[in-house]
């Protein structure tokens, strides 16, 4: 989702630093986390709008952040000895990469959501 906005300001606007383009990916995969946790939570009828709102932050926050260092911890290794200093999504290296990265990232969110289920806050399914 987030792939066309950066590819966007790089042609047309100005070509945002890696730590910009790493700032655009997490706020927006937090903000759409945190929406869809809420939708799933909107079916309790019991708790409040602040609380389901607050409920969606503690279980989804953690798990993603930790996903998403995953995924730039080897995007920046791929980037640096893979990609030549190139984030170009017309090249199909770019995204076997991002695949790759995506499941690094679920590695490195296992443990994290392991946590919240030990805690309570996660349903183990």
């Amino acid at each position: 989702m987030t792939i066309p906005i950066i590819t966007l300001l790089n042609l047309y606007v100005f070509n945002p630093a890696y730590w910009v383009q790493e700032t655009i990916f997490v706020v927006t995969s937090l903000l759409v986390g945190l929406i869809f946790q809420y939708l799933a939570l909107r079916q309790d009828e019991e708790i409040s709008f602040w609380a389901r709102l607050l409920l969606a932050f503690k279980t989804e926050a953690f798990p993603l952040l930790i996903y998403q260092s995953g995924i730039f911890i080897f995007m920046a290794l791929a980037l640096k000895f893979v990609l030549n200093h190139q984030l170009n999504p017309m090249q199909v290296t770019f995204w076997f990469m991002l695949q790759l990265a995506l499941m690094i990232g679920f590695i490195f969110c296992w443990p994290a959501n392991h946590f919240l289920i030990k805690r309570g806050l996660r349903v183990a399914i």
